[in-house]
């Protein structure tokens, strides 16, 4: 096998049957196209979900393999605003479920759904499930934000809550810090504009304690929840680093975790 090679499109199936027996962890990037802002492009979940999980598998080539990007997902609540691809939920649950259900029929045993759009969470969540019970391997949901402390209480400036929620500061710093000619900071805006309230309410921090979405377009002038002003690429170097040090971490715990025999107590 090519030292150091991490894609798994790029192996022979030989080298594939190879990095399976290494017990190697499979990383699958999930995003989505949506509107983020006047100011990120649609691709930025894309970008940060890839990205991350790509200076995972760049950091330890020998213990994870990095899978082609899922592009697309749910996302109807961003429809008002032009460029938003969405797709229905259930379509999602089963294309992720064939992927892990696809790696796991190879002798991975190990899988890593990295999730880099909010609304995907109850979806992957589900499809990570589906694959640990109807598989050998065992998967798991990692959304990149989940692991950005102690960095994100570092580097922040926004209000709480709902300064970082949505092409706000943390994102737009993150995406400064991988792909700074696809953003267009004179266009940021702060938009914060949803009513105030003690459970209705969206932060990547500390997130509301009611799962709740709605169109974007009744809360948002542009499409951003937050405030993006604030961002900068040295945020977003901080963050990655955060994040792709815990994502390591978590990474080679799963890589080590035993798998224990089911017992059947009836």
């Amino acid at each position: 096998m090519a030292a150091n090679r991490i894609l798994w499109e790029e192996h022979t199936w030989p080298e594939l049957r190879e990095a399976a027996e290494q017990n190697r962890v499979v990383l699958i990037p999930v995003g989505t196209i949506e509107q983020h802002g006047p100011h990120l492009p649609l691709s930025t979940d894309c970008i940060t979900s890839r990205e991350i999980a790509r200076c995972v598998a760049e950091r330890i080539p020998d213990e994870a393999l990095l899978m082609p990007q899922v592009y697309y997902s749910f996302n109807f609540h961003h429809l008002d605003f032009p460029g938003t691809i969405a797709i229905d939920g259930h379509t999602i649950i089963d294309y992720i479920t064939d992927i892990g259900k696809s790696v796991a029929h190879h002798g991975f045993r190990k899988i890593v759904l990295v999730n880099g759009h909010g609304s995907n969470v109850p979806f992957l969540d589900i499809a990570a499930r589906n694959i640990t019970n109807q598989t050998e391997a065992v998967a798991a949901l990692a959304s990149w934000w989940a692991l950005a402390e102690p960095a994100v209480t570092e580097i922040r400036e926004a209000e709480y809550p709902g300064g970082l929620a949505h092409g706000c500061e943390l994102e737009t710093s993150v995406i400064l810090h991988f792909r700074p000619d696809l953003v267009q900071l004179d266009k940021a805006e702060h938009d914060i504009s949803y009513p105030k309230s003690k459970y209705f309410f969206w932060d990547l921090q500390r997130p509301s304690p009611i799962h709740f979405q709605e169109f974007f377009s009744r809360n948002s002038r542009t499409g951003t929840q937050g405030d993006p002003t604030l961002a900068s690429a040295e945020k977003g170097a901080r963050v990655v680093e955060c994040v792709v040090s815990n994502m390591v971490e978590l990474v080679r715990e799963f890589r080590d975790r035993p798998i224990a025999p089911r017992v059947d107590h009836h």
